[in-house]
């Protein structure tokens, strides 16, 4: 079955009549041509999964009737926030999309010293869009909860918000310990802050104000990755290990 996410943030009841927002209402009419007597899977971004009959399809609104309950699944036991360093449009969007398929719970662009692109604010319409790419990706994933995108930060002000996490962890090219073998010391830890840095890696005085910061430098492999590339691969790694 189609599922979307309608969040709430106390859940909904079985029974209950559920009007369908807007742009779903038209992907269900215009997109899917769904009818009354179908059923969707509808998620409220706060645990809860349920299973909907459409009782009411027109062209500008469209109901439907809770019939089942339960918990939403396909959340990792590791929550991970991704710092990832701004890049071209296309690439970003990539680690958005796909970083919500691993198993990020929080996407927080961040401006580096070498990053191409200098961005501290987006508009809205943009972090919008980065929103849509992120529930869609969930819905597609069959993720219980959708990632939450963040306006970007400056690389100094990333480390500070980072401090909330159990572990920081920070992607250098110059480092010799393995995500693996790092990961096997802290094999209770939950909550994980990752930075991943532009091409070219983040520069030596980044990697040492992250020290500073109790981030540890890590290695991703001998092999020098794009970051897009490094992003996914360190946080599917991750999950992995500490989900196993």
């Amino acid at each position: 079955m189609h599922r979307f996410f309608i969040p709430h943030p106390t859940g909904y009841e079985v029974d209950q009549q559920l009007t369908f927002p807007n742009e779903t209402a038209h992907q269900l009419v215009h997109v899917l041509r769904l009818r009354a007597g179908n059923r969707v899977v509808v998620l409220d971004d706060a645990g809860g999964l349920y299973e909907v009959t459409l009782t009411a399809v027109s062209r500008h609104r469209v109901t439907g009737q809770i019939l089942t309950r339960r918990p939403a699944r396909g959340e990792p036991s590791v929550k991970i926030t991704l710092y990832q360093s701004l890049t071209r449009r296309e690439k970003f969007e990539w680690v958005l999309q796909k970083g919500t398929e691993v198993g990020v719970v929080r996407f927080v662009p961040i401006v580096t010293q070498r990053s191409l692109v200098q961005e501290t604010a987006v508009k809205p319409q943009k972090l919008a869009r980065w929103q849509k790419i992120a529930t869609e990706a969930a819905e597609q994933s069959h993720r219980g909860m959708v990632p939450t995108v963040s306006q970007p930060l400056l690389f100094q002000d990333a480390l500070q918000a980072a401090q909330q996490h159990d572990l920081r962890l920070i992607a250098s090219v110059t480092e010799s310990e393995s995500l693996h073998l790092l990961l096997s010391r802290h094999s209770n830890i939950r909550q994980i802050g990752l930075f991943i840095g532009p091409e070219g890696g983040f520069s030596e005085d980044e990697v040492e104000n992250g020290r500073h910061h109790n981030a540890i430098p890590i290695s991703l492999g001998s092999r020098v990755l794009r970051t897009e590339t490094a992003a996914i691969v360190a946080c599917a790694n991750i999950i992995f290990q500490c989900d196993a």
